[in-house]
């Protein structure tokens, strides 16, 4: 049986599609060609329609602005253009359009025309409009209803959008409407009120509780496409996920609204490259990258070795944060041309998100070959770039996973690239770390402490201590620092630098930190008048962005005065984001709350932030107060961070005190203020026996 003419065939399937207006336009957007859904959107029949100008289908306002001749130039000069709006139909009614025109060119080069394709998104529209009704209904509410209310579960019920509310702590499914039945297979009954693992098909809930975290750690808004295997078969969903507060700023609830775009993806599948590459860099997306995975795995008779190389970049954020947004994709462009260099023809670089990368190296003989492509890598990146004038300069960590075991899954070999490049970012920028069957290990023991910390915070196994700040006289104390204690029921007492970490990587310091202000300023109150509590605040509390109404709230609730709380924070506050960070800490001023430098002498660029910001207090970091007696650079630092302190007229307190010859010495340095073991140990707070008398000394 003889195949008839490609070309002819690839015409006849556009010409009978139905659901999406697919034409061509000759150079000045005369309409060439027309489908039967071109003629189902629009109203014209093929005769009526071919040699005609395709701006009869704007409007004569839009027709005015000059849009029709507008989308064919950028569509001429940048190879594509997209956007949507209202068109015109022949019987003159409107429907809300997404259009699409790509220029197209002859085999030499020379310029033809265009394809253009039109689909009808009213109802798209109108379901989008809804949704934004809605949520400008809660907010409205928000303040009467004190939390998830019955009105608001009513307004989801309706939205033709999946629609899950979850506690940030707790992650308990709070609400879900009629459309999150339908998709999952679950009645609301059996999912409210229990935790996604415990409700939904696991790799459901793995995905619900990635997004979750995701969107916790930016304390804000994710938009994701995925593909779900639901109780409708595979679809594709695009994903927003975000984060709001409720009345309470210490409360936070995570919304997840998933839209089904399976059918609008359909009809863009005939256009491979799109499906499968990265639209900002042209790389390999995730997909394409676990296709040419799977291919590349061990099979029964191939002997060779298949790898995984996962890639982050470092200093990535500072790039966007300081410089914008459009350097950071610039970047990442350069970068996209820049490290396919350092592999070899078989090998496929994919862009996972974000500025994360992944390789996937195929027919490995040495796991030698390995490390000398991870190096190459770390290469090629080290030059810097020139963006727009701006010499920008980043670097990379790799983690390293090998396969060459056939029973080995793609999945569990792209975690175990993902877990070695957790401990290579945790060694410094431009290190490479290969993944080890203990890292596995170590992830389970560090996802456990993370539960147990969420168990912690709800059933308070927290707890404040305080150790004493002294002045010049050695005797009278100025005020406390509060230090937190985790006494786990089982572990026993569990120190910060064990959990902090975990707390910020996974967005609970926001809940730590709430606890730790409300919780130090309560116990303040039983204090001497003139005494303050000093509270730490993580660099990653910044990205809440209710940090300073979460203060407010602490010294409202308490009654403690603003002058006797003081907020420490370090120099990386200001090293990230510093504009908006120091606009935060003026907030915090104007509140009345002192703010003192954490760990003064150990970061960089010191000088630069006593200009930027106006500090109540500089703390001198133990390192530089223990060597103070036997290293002459301690010595020279000390004096130097004292001479600015006198000049700025800001105290200095000395921390880490354990011994009588430091605290003679940093007492002639000219320190104003002493903390450590020697003046006083971390104890919990003790509540008076008796309530004071009103007015008496505490």
């Amino acid at each position: 049986m003889s195949i008839e003419n490609p070309d002819i065939m690839y015409r006849r399937l556009i010409e009978g599609v139905v659901d999406y207006a697919i034409y061509m336009l000759d150079a000045e957007g005369n309409v060439v060609n027309w489908n039967a859904g071109a003629q189902r959107a629009k109203g014209y029949t093929s005769a009526e329609i071919v040699g005609r100008n395709f701006a009869c289908f704007y409007t004569q306002a839009d027709r005015d602005r000059g849009l029709p001749q507008r989308g064919l130039t950028t569509a001429r000069e940048q190879g594509h253009f997209e956007s949507e709006g209202w068109r015109v139909r022949k019987d003159g009614s409107l429907f809300w359009a997404n259009v699409v025109i790509d220029a197209i060119h002859g085999d030499h080069g020379e310029f033809l025309g265009y394809t253009k394709i039109t689909r009808d998104v009213t109802e798209r529209r109108e379901r989008d409009r809804q949704l934004v009704q809605a949520k400008e209904l809660a907010e409205h509410y928000s303040a009467e209803m004190r939390s998830l209310s019955t009105f608001l579960e009513a307004v989801i019920a309706h939205i033709p959008s999946t629609v899950l509310v979850m506690d940030a702590l707790s992650r308990n499914i709070l609400l879900a409407n009629r459309q999150a039945e339908s998709l999952l297979g679950h009645t609301r009954a059996q999912m409210e009120g229990r935790n996604a693992q415990a409700c939904l098909p696991a790799h459901i809930a793995a995905t619900v509780e990635r997004l979750t975290d995701e969107a916790l750690r930016a304390d804000g808004v994710k938009r994701d496409e995925e593909e779900w295997q639901t109780a409708r078969g595979s679809r594709i969903l695009r994903i927003d996920t975000l984060v709001f507060h409720g009345s309470d700023p210490r409360s936070r609830y995570v919304l997840l609204i998933a839209n089904d775009v399976t059918d609008e993806h359909a009809a863009h599948a005939k256009v491979r490259y799109m499906a499968h590459h990265d639209t900002l860099t042209g790389m390999p997306n995730r997909r394409l990258f676990r296709e040419q995975l799977l291919q590349a795995l061990p099979t029964q008779g191939r002997h060779r070795k298949t790898a995984v190389l996962c890639l982050d970049l470092d200093n990535f954020k500072s790039v966007n944060d300081t410089l914008g947004h459009q350097i950071g994709d610039e970047l990442l462009r350069m970068l996209a041309k820049r490290l396919p260099k350092a592999l070899r023809e078989e090998d496929t670089m994919a862009r996972l998100g974000g500025d994360e990368f992944a390789v996937v190296l195929p027919g490995i003989e040495h796991d030698e070959d390995v490390r000398v492509v991870a190096e190459r890598l770390i290469e090629v990146v080290q030059p810097p770039f020139n963006i727009e004038g701006h010499t920008v300069s980043v670097g990379v960590s790799i983690g390293i996973a090998v396969a060459g075991a056939e029973d080995i899954s793609a999945d569990h070999l792209l975690r175990y690239a993902d877990m070695a490049l957790y401990e290579a970012k945790r060694n410094g920028r431009n290190q490479l770390a290969y993944f080890r069957a203990e890292m596995e290990e170590a992830a389970r023991k560090r996802r456990e402490l993370e539960i147990d910390l969420r168990e912690a915070i709800m059933t308070r196994q927290l707890q404040l201590y305080y150790q004493p700040i002294t002045d010049s006289s050695h005797v009278n104390i100025t005020g406390r620092e509060a230090l937190m204690r985790w006494t786990h029921p089982k572990k026993g007492v569990i120190m910060p630098d064990e959990f902090i970490h975990i707390a910020e990587e996974t967005g609970l310091i926001h809940e730590l930190g709430s606890f730790a202000l409300h919780e130090a300023c309560r116990e303040a109150t039983t204090w001497a008048p003139h005494e303050t509590v000093a509270v730490n605040l993580s660099p990653s509390q910044f990205t809440n962005g209710s940090l300073v109404s979460l203060v407010a709230s602490a010294l409202q609730e308490s009654g403690l005065p603003a002058h006797r709380l003081e907020v420490e924070i370090t120099e990386s506050v200001l090293l990230a984001n510093s504009a908006v960070n120091i606009a935060t800490l003026n907030a915090l001023k104007k509140l009345g709350v002192k703010v003192a430098l954490d760990d003064f002498g150990t970061g960089y660029s010191s000088l630069g932030y006593l200009r930027t910001f106006e500090f109540d207090k500089i703390k001198i970091d133990k390192s530089f107060t223990q060597d103070i007696a036997t290293n002459r650079e301690a010595l020279a630092i000390i004096r130097a961070i004292n001479g600015i302190g006198r000049s700025l007229d800001i105290p200095t307190t000395a921390e880490g005190v354990e011994t009588n010859t430091q605290l003679t010495r940093l007492t002639e340095e000219g320190c104003s203020h002493f903390q450590g073991y020697l003046l006083g140990r971390p104890v919990a707070h003790q509540r008076p026996a008796v309530p004071a008398a009103e007015g008496a000394p505490q």
